[in-house]
């Protein structure tokens, strides 16, 4: 659901024995969520193991995305924190409570249970997973989503660019929910694949030097991220959120019924947003991001009603066609609808943001 890393890694998957009616395949790990879930409740853990658990490749990713948001956490600082809450102390170092561990350990066996439901049963988790992203996907589609299920942490779900992915039931306590989210950061996967795709036919200025290849390359991220968290959230199929018992569930399902109820604000900060990277004193990339994409996400309800206007207008693969397509053609695209600006479910976007998907259509220097 959050920013990924600029470095793309697709992995193709071409191996003989390969299922060709799942081209597409997503397999879950779960080994890190059960080894931290475990040793919470482990009063005799020692140090040596607490290291480990922190070295395995999905806390990895619970390490890699905290230091992506500027918490300067390590593998040391992860068992530590893992060791003195299995031991029944609190964890006192402001750095080392970002993992969550004391919050953890009081739902640990209620954890432990969700994460053997969604190894148990790959018919309904990877399976329905799958089946729903090969809507949105080009037929025949080979790769391999890697899910890791992890346990600490910020960040429901999350990926990098790359087609390892993250699902974080720290925060999901729920099978649905976890289903939801682990198809929202699976696209994610999908998106990475076809990066480079999406970049070929533009390409921002590497090293922006001046403040017009600066504000061009600010922009391009800008339709990249609302075109790549718009669609992975259509795509999840929040629809299906009510049905969860979760109070994450509730409280999502309420802040999008609420942010689709006021899409016009949505669609203000977009407009904002694109005049204050263009500004003679530009907005910081990540100040923009902050404010649009992170806590409430007011940015991912544009981007959702744009991918949803689009797949209803030109069908599944006609949203698919845009994981190939610079990303400012999403809003182009959106903005020639029949019905684009015709009432709430298709609002019009503001004239700058339009002015700038048209100035990079032309391209800029």
């Amino acid at each position: 659901m959050l920013r990924q890393s600029s470095r793309i890694i697709a992995l193709v998957y071409v191996l003989a024995g390969f299922c060709k009616a799942s081209a597409m395949a997503v397999t879950v790990n779960a080994d890190a969520a059960r080894a931290v879930l475990v040793a919470l409740q482990d009063t005799s853990l020692s140090h040596e193991e607490a290291l480990r658990i922190a070295r395995l490749p999905g806390d990895k990713g619970v390490i890699r995305k905290l230091n992506e948001f500027n918490i300067p956490v390590s593998t040391e600082s992860f068992a530590d924190a893992l060791f003195t809450t299995a031991h029944g102390q609190k964890v006192t170092d402001s750095i080392e409570t970002a993992f969550y561990f004391d919050r953890l350990k009081q739902k640990a066996q209620q954890l432990l249970e969700l994460t053997k439901r969604i190894e148990g049963n790959p018919q309904a988790f990877q399976a329905s997973i799958e089946k729903r992203i090969a809507l949105f996907a080009p037929p025949g589609l080979k790769l391999l989503v890697q899910c890791y299920v992890v346990a600490g942490g910020d960040g429901a779900g999350y990926a990098f660019g790359e087609t390892d992915v993250y699902l974080n039931i720290g925060f999901i306590d729920d099978f649905i929910l976890a289903k939801s989210v682990a198809t929202h950061e699976a696209y994610h996967a999908v998106q990475g694949a076809f990066a480079s795709a999406r970049r070929a036919s533009y390409e921002a200025p590497a090293l922006p030097q001046t403040h017009e290849q600066q504000t061009c390359a600010n922009t391009v991220r800008l339709f990249a991220d609302l075109y790549e968290e718009g669609t992975a959230m259509y795509v999840q199929d929040i629809s299906v959120l009510p049905q969860s018992h979760s109070a994450l569930a509730a409280r999502m399902s309420a802040d999008i019924a609420d942010g689709l109820g006021h899409i016009h604000n949505s669609a203000a900060l977009l407009e904002l947003s694109v005049l204050g990277l263009s500004a003679p004193v530009s907005v910081p990339y990540d100040d923009v991001y902050e404010v649009g994409f992170l806590g409430h996400a007011v940015l991912y309800n544009i981007g959702y009603v744009m991918a949803k206007a689009i797949a209803e207008a030109d069908g599944p693969q006609g949203l698919a066609a845009f994981l190939s397509r610079p990303s400012y053609m999403f809003a182009i695209r959106y903005s020639k609808l029949v019905k684009y600006g015709t009432n709430k479910e298709y609002p019009k976007l503001g004239p700058n943001t339009m002015a700038a998907a048209n100035q990079l259509a032309k391209g800029c220097t």
